[in-house]
Order: structure tokens, then sequence, then C-alpha cells
């Protein structure tokens, strides 16, 4: 009995003991939850900073692996996949060629109306050494940051079109939201009508489109692009095309994180206001004025003048009174 009462007693004990330790876990995970977020993503800088020389070493093979096997399955359906290329690519030529044309008008009407052309942004090329896909994040990890002047809220762009942007820098590696991410949301344009609406991400392959407030219809295949709206992100990026799911407009991509290997991050900010000033300029244009003559010239003018000539001197009556000027009294 007094075993059977010791095991009882042991038996309670554990469970106090795990009851308890679930309490202190729920206490501090409650507290972790409203702690400061950008405390985690230093922490998660720095952890990308000591292990970036693993991730590039490990990516690598795994890369590699990645594409031989896609090469092996395509290998039943090469003769089928070279008859589609030939296809796309006589389609290709057709399009170049308008691309051109079309290129050299826009060139001729640049120099005709004297416009300038927008600048060229600076870019920083990365290589991509991870992915973090987690049930509520879709990021990618980058082999550059702050040292190459990598900042929060820059633009990642490969070959094909805008991937996402900037949301964590350490010294030596950057962490990228994608646009499927929930978490993202990107200003955007629908042409050719130039609708206005946001992207927003729902860890789907095929982000949703949010109209703004507009005129314009938007029916799938339209192309979408970014917009400079706020000085987020660079306008006209190519995003993808509009896609028809149910009641619900989505956007197909161009670009595609899990082949992605090299990467561009563009610097892009908003020009500068121009200064106000309160002065006003002077007119430009004045009314003839009077040629100014030297103060000397006037001097000698003057001096130079003849004297006028003497009155003569005229009898006065002494017993005419005489007004000469003093006071009115003493005259009278």
């Amino acid at each position: 009995m007094a075993g059977l009462g010791w095991r009882w007693t042991r038996g309670r004990g554990a469970k106090q003991f795990s009851l308890i330790v679930c309490a202190v876990s729920a206490v501090v995970i409650s507290f972790l939850g409203k702690a400061d977020a950008p405390a985690f993503d230093r922490a998660r800088a720095v952890l990308s900073d000591l292990t970036e020389p693993a991730l590039t070493r490990l990516r690598a093979p795994l890369v590699a692996v990645e594409r031989w096997t896609d090469n092996a399955s395509n290998f039943f359906t090469a003769f089928q996949d070279n008859l589609e290329l030939k296809r796309e690519n006589d389609e290709l030529r057709k399009w170049q060629n308008v691309a051109l044309s079309l290129e050299s008008k826009l060139h001729r009407y640049e120099v005709l109306l004297n416009a300038v052309r927008d600048p060229a942004l600076p870019s920083v090329t990365a290589r991509v050494i991870g992915e973090a896909s987690r049930p509520f994040i879709r990021s990618m990890i980058l082999n550059v940051g702050a040292e190459r002047e990598v900042k929060k809220g820059q633009a990642v762009v490969d070959e094909r079109g805008l991937l996402g942007r900037i949301y964590v820098t350490g010294q030596n590696t950057s962490w990228v939201i994608l646009l499927t991410d929930l978490n993202s949301r990107v200003p955007v344009v629908i042409e050719p009508f130039h609708r206005r609406a946001i992207l927003t991400g729902d860890n789907t392959p095929t982000p949703q489109l949010e109209l703004d407030v507009g005129d314009g219809p938007v029916k799938p295949g339209d192309r979408v692009v970014s917009t400079g709206d706020g000085g987020l992100l660079p306008p006209d990026l190519p995003v993808g095309t509009v896609m028809q799911q149910g009641s619900e407009l989505r956007v197909v991509l161009f670009a595609q994180p899990s082949t992605s290997d090299f990467v561009h991050i563009l610097s892009y900010s908003l020009p500068e206001p121009p200064i106000a000033t309160d002065s006003v300029p002077a007119p430009a244009t004045t009314a003839a004025e009077e040629p100014k003559v030297p103060a000397a010239t006037v001097t000698a003018g003057i001096s130079a003048r003849p004297a006028p000539p003497a009155m003569p001197l005229q009898s006065r009556n002494p017993d005419v009174p005489r007004f000469d000027g003093q006071v009115e009294e003493q005259d009278r």
C-alpha cells in the first residue's frame, strides 16, 4: 500500500509540474507576442549573417540537383517541347519586329518634343542563398546587405519581372518579402486602361487584385505593372497578367521565386521638391530710360551759363510809399 501511495503521489506531482510548465510557457509566449518586432528582425539579420557562408555552399548542390531532376523529367517530352519552342520563336520574331519599330518611332517623337528620358536606376546584383516558406510567410535570403548600401523597401527583380521588396537588412545578407506573402501590399496599374489597383498576397501563387476607384474595364490577359505611388517602388516594372478565378481577379506573376538564382536590387527614391522662394523676379524688359548725365557735366554747364543782364536803375519819388519786402507795419 505504501508503494502504491508513493506512486500515486509521484504521478500527481508530475501532473502538477507539467501544468506549471505549460502555464509559464503560455505567459512567456504572450509576452513574446507583444514584444517589439524590430528586435526579432535584427536577430534574424544577425543570424543570417552568421550562416551566410554555409547557406551559400549548401544551396549550390541543391540547385544543381533540382535542375537535373527537372531536366530528367523533361527528357521524354523533348520532341514536343522542341516543336513548341519553334512555334514560340516564330511568334517572338514577329513581336520583336513590332517592338523595334515602335522603339524607333518613340525615339523620333522624343527628339521632336525634346522629351527627357527616364534615368536608368542604379542596382545591385545579388544571389539567392535561401528561401523561407513557413505557413504565414514567403521570403528569400540574398547574399548582400547594408555593406552594399541595400536598404529596406527597395524593389527586387529578376530578368522576368518584380519579385518583392527588401524588409530586413543585415550587414552581408538581406531578406525579401515576396509578392505572394500574406503581408505584401503593392500598388499596381492595369494596362491598357491604366486602372489602378492593389496587389494583395495571400500565400498562394496568384496574388489577388483589389481594384481602386476609377473607370476602365479589366479583363483576363491584361498586363499588370508597378506604379510609383508613394515612392514605394519604381514605376513600370512588369508584374504579371490578369486572370479570372470565380468572382475574383488574380495575377499570374512573371517572376517565379523558385527558379530565381540571381536578382537585382533597385535603388529608387522620389526626387526632392523644389525649394520655394519669396523673392519676385525682376521683369525681363523695361521701358527705355533717359540717359543719365554725370553730375560734373551738369555743374560745368551751370557755371558756363551767361549771367542775366543787369536791370537799369530807376528814379524813385520819395513821396511814394516803398514796399521793399520789409515787415508790413514798418513799410506802411
